[in-house]
């Protein structure tokens, strides 16, 4: 038992000086050139399209949960799934739970598309 624990402290030793990261060399500031600030996306998720009525131009929206309802006559966007913008919708007074109506003022959207609110 003895012999085990004494064959075995040289090896975890070893193991737990491998595990160490090495420091990372020392970078000046200068350079590095300064990254680009973010800003979020004017085009946030609505929902997307359960249902289109193209002879009406009436399109059904249904509510993304942490979206909120949109205010009557909002300008929304249908695209996509690769960004590409397929209708421009307009809110209307017609809401039900998470399901909102809008009519389609161009563009003719698919069920599946998702939606965006339209930048300011």
């Amino acid at each position: 038992m003895k012999n085990t624990a004494r064959a075995l402290t040289p090896l975890a030793v070893f193991f737990f000086a491998s595990c160490q990261s090495p420091t990372p060399p020392a970078v000046s500031s200068s350079a590095i050139p300064p990254a680009p600030l973010l800003a979020p996306s004017s085009h946030r998720l609505v929902g997307r399209v359960i249902g289109v009525d193209s002879t009406r131009r009436f399109a059904i929206v249904e509510l993304a949960a942490s979206a909120p309802a949109p205010r009557p006559d909002a300008e929304l966007i249908a695209r996509t799934d690769d960004l590409r913008e397929t209708a421009r919708l307009r809110a209307t007074r017609q809401l039900r739970g998470r399901t909102l109506g809008t009519t389609i003022v161009n563009g003719q959207p698919a069920i599946g598309d998702e939606v965006v609110w339209a930048s300011p």
